[in-house]
């Protein structure tokens, strides 16, 4: 049984894929494959969308939100950024590194601007959602700073005058070009993880075992 008291033996499986960058990379990955999502009901309005392999579901969700929905057992495995799962305290298992969907962490700001410089404000403000690990990396480093919450358009902090610089995920770095910055430091590096809803994975694993394995073999291999 799961968390919800039904029996996980009679019902589809329910697999939590990233929206945005990391869940197209993903769907472009599994073209293809056993786990291909049904493309009608992609572009659909339904909510559980079906794969290749019978019994088995996937739910597109925001990354942020991917976690609880899988540590509440609404999805039994899910594939979501290192990044969002070391922002979060939930209840899951982390089953694999799948290796791609890599970016740094890195502190960014103006062309020319410099981590000495920084270093040196009597007051540091740095724009970020990625509070816990930008917090982490001053503890590291010796410094104090005001942490701004942003979740979205961060570039444009150091450039209104909204903080000094900013925290955030680092790719080609053509949109950090775009906006007229640059990259300081990397603070870190993230890629994307296989997780599972730890009643659901201890209760079902003649199923979720081995679709677990085949997710690591398919995107682990491309």
């Amino acid at each position: 049984m799961n968390q919800s008291g039904r029996s996980l033996g009679k019902e589809p499986i329910l697999i939590a894929f990233p929206k945005g960058r990391l869940g197209d990379e993903l769907l472009s990955r599994l073209e293809g494959t056993a786990l291909a999502l049904d493309q009608k009901a992609l572009r659909s309005r339904v909510l559980r969308i079906p794969t290749a392999t019978p019994q088995v579901q996937v739910l597109l969700l925001k990354g942020t939100d991917l976690p609880r929905y899988v540590a509440a057992g609404v999805a039994s495995l899910g594939i979501v950024g290192s990044d969002t799962l070391d922002e979060m305290d939930v209840d899951l298992l982390e089953l694999a590194d799948l290796q791609f969907g890599a970016c740094r962490l890195s502190l960014c700001g103006v062309e020319g601007l410099s981590l000495d410089a920084l270093k040196h404000k009597p007051h540091l403000r740095l724009a970020t959602k990625f509070l816990k690990a930008t917090g982490a990396w001053l503890k590291r480093e010796g410094l104090t700073a005001e942490l701004v919450p942003l979740q979205s358009s961060v570039e444009l902090a150091p450039i209104l005058g909204l903080a000094d610089a900013i925290v955030d995920l680092v790719q080609t770095g053509e949109t950090l070009k775009a906006h007229g910055l640059a990259e300081i430091s990397v603070l870190g590096t993230t890629s994307s993880r296989l997780i599972a809803a730890r009643v659901a994975y201890l209760a079902d694993p003649e199923r979720l075992r081995p679709l677990a394995a085949e997710i690591i073999r398919l995107l682990c291999n491309k």
